[in-house]
């Protein structure tokens, strides 16, 4: 299960995955997704990604042993000209000093060769804390200069779902109708959210995907699959999905749900 936590307010992404090799190209995605999204310069992007991708490894071969089912917690955000990124997983924690340091000691390295800040933190498992220049005087801003918000997490959103897809070897035409589905997700859905944050769900299924999305106002799941209709075909989101349905929540006590969509594939339609 991939989970994705975007701020609307402020382009700030909390990305839980399974601790594996298959979730480094997702966290990646996500950081390059985020960059973009407040034109960070390609250089200094490509290198954060580099020590974003050592210290997801670093988590994923040390922290947990062949039977456990762990994850990794990776939190982004822009804050003036860098990008705060910070890789936690909940597993053995760091190992005593000098053991296992030829291991990691290549990976450091270089984390510390293009981080402007970078900090390990120990306890219950271990967190590497790491800020990056993008090149940028202000990443607080949109690439279009909006107020940040549905276009930065239909960007990450896409960007995720390209790699799940990918990932379960859809076919690209198949591929290419789950990042309509996911845009228009992101677009319509956002406008019914409950809060500030949006939460989204990636669950791989073998040779697709399901995706929840949420949390919603009472009624706005249906809402979104009605606002993405075109005459004469009717709901886009409806028709290129295998299934739609609703899922009842809460929010802090009030009425909530998501919108849950499964893609195979093939069309459902």
């Amino acid at each position: 299960m991939i989970e994705i936590e975007f701020n609307i307010l402020s382009p700030e992404v909390f990305l839980t995955v399974p601790a594996s090799e298959d979730s480094i190209p997702i966290a990646r995605q996500a950081l390059r997704s985020l960059g973009e999204t407040v034109a960070a310069e390609r250089e200094a992007l490509e290198d954060a990604e580099l020590a974003l991708t050592e210290a997801c490894a670093n988590a994923v071969e040390h922290a947990y042993g062949p039977d456990e089912n762990g994850k990794v917690l990776v939190t982004m955000a822009p804050k003036n000209d860098e990008m705060h990124v910070s890789v936690r997983d909940f597993g053995r924690g760091m190992p005593a000093a000098g053991a296992g340091e030829g291991d990691r000691g290549f990976g450091l390295a270089m984390i510390e060769g293009v981080a402007r800040h970078l900090e390990i933190r120990g306890g219950e498992g271990t967190e590497v804390d790491m800020a990056f220049p993008m090149g940028v005087g202000d990443a607080a801003a949109t690439v279009d200069g909006s107020v940040p918000g549905v276009e930065p997490a239909e960007r990450v959103l896409r960007r995720l779902v390209a790699v799940v897809a990918a990932q379960a070897d859809m076919p690209s035409d198949r591929l290419m109708e789950a990042l309509l589905v996911a845009e228009l997700v992101a677009r319509y859905g956002l406008r019914h959210l409950i809060g500030e944050r949006v939460r989204m769900l990636i669950e791989p299924t073998g040779e697709g995907f399901e995706l929840r999305v949420g949390p919603l106002e009472p009624g706005g799941a249906e809402t979104v699959v009605s606002e993405t209709d075109v005459p004469g075909i009717g709901s886009v989101v409806e028709r290129l999905s295998d299934g739609v349905r609703m899922e009842a929540s809460e929010v802090n006590g009030a009425e909530a749900e998501y919108l849950v969509l499964t893609m195979g594939p093939s069309t459902g339609a």
